[in-house]
């Protein structure tokens, strides 16, 4: 079994979290979300969807304010694997470097398109027929890793944000659950992504 830190903040990653907690291949030592922020005019702190499938799963759990100060928690796990997806924060290389597999990031488009947050918002603006998945080995640059794996997903005319993450989500479980299986057992490549 392959220890895992898992990071991330929003829907599509507590998505993600709730499908790797039934992975058999691995357990989720540590998942990593940002702190939770005030809403609304009470300014009611309400935790994020990641926090909340971890809290629901009975997971360890770790909201840095800056993870580039404060990460000894994750070092502390030794971890096989880092996965992250959308966890809104630039992670320090003395994370990165800490695994005994490479770290990945499960991105929302297809690479080098749309680095950087709303990738899927900026394919439905820029009125995109295509978009996608790419799982990628992380690197101090914003999602500027090599690419290990990458899936198409179609925009339809009439598709809105929310349709074509409801799309992305189940294209990325699956893309991860066979990306996992080629890392563990060695059978992956790495692409340099075309500047």
């Amino acid at each position: 079994m392959k220890k895992v830190v898992f990071m991330g903040t929003p829907k599509f990653a507590s998505d993600i979290l709730l499908s790797l907690v039934s992975n058999e291949l691995i357990e989720i030592v540590l998942v990593v979300t940002q702190p939770d922020k005030p809403v609304g005019r009470k300014k009611l702190l309400i935790p994020g969807e990641v926090k909340q499938v971890a809290l629901s799963n009975n997971l360890k759990l770790f909201q840095p304010i800056k993870i580039k100060i404060d990460y000894q928690e994750i070092l502390d796990c030794h971890p096989d694997i880092i996965i992250t997806a959308a966890y809104g924060q630039i992670i320090p290389n003395i994370v990165l470097d800490c695994t005994k597999l490479l770290p990945i990031n499960v991105h929302g488009s297809l690479l080098p398109k749309y680095r950087g947050g709303a990738p899927v918002h900026l394919s439905v603006i820029n009125g995109d027929e295509m978009t996608g998945v790419t799982i990628m080995q992380m690197v101090s640059k914003m999602d500027a890793g090599d690419i290990i794996s990458q899936e198409l997903i179609p925009i339809g005319i009439n598709d809105t944000t929310a349709i074509v993450f409801e799309k992305m989500t189940i294209v990325a479980i699956n893309l991860l659950q066979k990306t996992l299986v080629d890392i563990f057992n060695g059978t992956y490549t790495l692409t340099k992504q075309q500047e």
